[in-house]
């Protein structure tokens, strides 16, 4: 028998200016995924990576 893992998950909040949630909530939706789906799907690339989309634009410390 396998064990199965329990997956636990975290709330995030953020602020975002209304129009800027408005246009991205358009975008994605003609891509057929919401916005929150989109956040999800960063992170988890994000964590899977260890990379962002950001990188080059900042420098290593």
């Amino acid at each position: 028998m396998t064990k199965k893992t329990e997956t636990t998950e975290k709330l995030l909040q953020v602020r975002v200016e209304d129009t800027v949630t408005d246009r991205c909530d358009k975008l994605f939706a003609a891509r057929g995924i919401t916005t929150q789906n989109a956040i999800r799907m960063l992170l988890a690339q994000v964590a899977n990576s260890g990379e962002t989309p950001f990188d080059n634009l900042f420098t290593s410390k």
